[in-house]
């Protein structure tokens, strides 16, 4: 082993070791609870690992072109960890032009989940993610807690989202990221139906709320690698809070010899 490799596993292990931040480490600990739970009582979908779980057809693992065997799903072709990083609740002018110029920058790729109604008002911004060769997802169209919802209610939020987007970008998603990550056996049904697969969580930070960049980044790197699929959030009182967070975890990250790449 290098010594590069060893010095960036000493790094990530410090993440944990730090026992100064215990604001930190109980979200970790509060997150690693809900992630536990929620794989157990949630419909089959993504979740870290860079896989579908069981009730959703796992993905077969990916060819190494280098021996001919296979790799681990979560390892690029360089053996480095893959990450997901996602942002929700988009488009947002306040964000989403200058998220893209970081990824750019960073030739990092992400997926955006994009609220139907946003996307509608803001269409001029979902065909530059689709441009930059960014990765769009459905976040259904207007946010709302759809367990609570009727099946009919569901349907639409979904298919309403579908139809802004398409008629945007010319391509129907096949993500879809349940609002607040819950959604019941009708909703999954409604989904594999339209050969759509939900998309859950991993590493999330509560950046929902104002906690400051600093906050988000290092909330966010205590529960890697364990956990790989990144949620920020994008919003008309968070720009400035995700662009800057965004940019340091994804510096720290690649640092930390972590890399990035599509769900």
């Amino acid at each position: 082993m290098s010594e590069e490799k060893v010095d960036r596993k000493k790094e990530r292990e410090k993440l944990k070791e730090d026992p100064r931040d215990f604001e930190h480490r109980l979200h970790n600990a509060k997150m690693s609870f809900l992630n536990y739970m929620a794989r157990k009582v949630l419909p089959g979908g993504f979740w870290s690992g860079n896989r579908l779980q069981p009730g959703a057809g796992a993905a077969a693992p990916e060819p190494d072109t280098a021996n001919g065997g296979t790799r681990p799903s979560h390892l690029d072709a360089n053996g480095k960890i893959r990450l997901h990083l996602t942002f929700d609740d988009g488009p947002d002018p306040g964000s989403t032009p200058d998220l893209l110029n970081l990824l750019a920058k960073r030739g990092v790729i992400a997926t955006f989940f994009f609220i139907g109604a946003n996307a509608k008002k803001h269409a001029a911004l979902v065909k530059e993610v689709q441009n930059a060769g960014q990765i769009i997802g459905n976040h259904s169209m207007n946010h709302l807690f759809l367990p609570v919802q009727a099946t009919k209610k569901i349907e639409s939020e979904i298919d309403e989202a579908n139809q802004v987007l398409e008629e945007i970008t010319g391509e129907r998603p096949s993500l879809f990221r349940p609002p607040f990550g819950l959604i019941d056996k009708r909703g999954a049904e409604l989904l594999a139906a339209r050969r759509m697969s939900p998309v859950y969580w991993g590493a999330v930070a509560d950046d929902w709320q104002y906690i400051g960049e600093e906050a988000v980044t290092r909330r966010i790197l205590k529960q890697l690698p364990r956990e790989e699929l990144i949620v920020l959030h994008e919003g008309p009182h968070l720009g400035e809070q995700t662009v800057k967070a965004a940019a340091l975890l994804i510096d720290r990250c690649l640092e930390l010899g972590f890399s990035f790449d599509s769900i």
